[in-house]
């Protein structure tokens, strides 16, 4: 049995503040950050073949992403709502799929989702407060795309 961290009350106390002081648009960046820690857990456990915690985390993920699809408007929502909610879907599939197949590779491919759809909601928060503008995003974005020029390599000179 692991050492009980002394603090773990206090941790627990502070993460429920977090919480129940958050702002709507900050509880669906920690519902993100929850269903990344989930899978990063259940990737874990699929390396140490620990059945019941890949399934435990992988559903932990798989209910935060029902939520989130719970969330969207799909009466009154534009086509971004309906791709979205099938984004959500289609990850809650490849949960399952991954959980049976003990697959690392569709824990990625839902992480990585996950991942880039929190970055575009962190950055409408951005926006809609005023900590950056549109351009700036555009901006940010645009060169987290291009590629990086290789380092130079150096030592041996593989010349003929």
């Amino acid at each position: 049995m692991p050492p009980v961290n002394p603090y773990s009350k206090y941790i627990k106390q502070y993460q429920a503040s977090n919480v129940n002081t958050a702002t709507p648009e900050k509880l669906m960046i920690l519902l993100f950050d929850a269903a990344i820690q989930f899978l990063m857990k259940a990737k874990t456990a699929i390396e140490e073949h620990n059945f019941k915690e890949r399934s435990e985390n992988i559903d932990g993920a798989r209910k935060i992403i029902r939520e989130l699809m719970r969330t969207i408007d799909l009466e009154n929502g534009n086509d971004v709502s309906k791709m979205l909610f099938k984004l959500y879907n289609r990850m809650a599939m490849d949960l399952i799929k991954a959980n049976v197949q003990r697959n690392a590779d569709k824990i990625d491919t839902v992480i990585e989702d996950l991942t880039n759809i929190r970055w575009g909601f962190q950055k409408a928060i951005e926006i809609q407060s005023g900590v950056s503008s549109l351009d700036d995003v555009l901006k940010e974005q645009a060169a987290a795309e291009t590629p990086q020029p290789s380092e130079p390599t150096t030592g041996e000179n593989n010349a003929g």
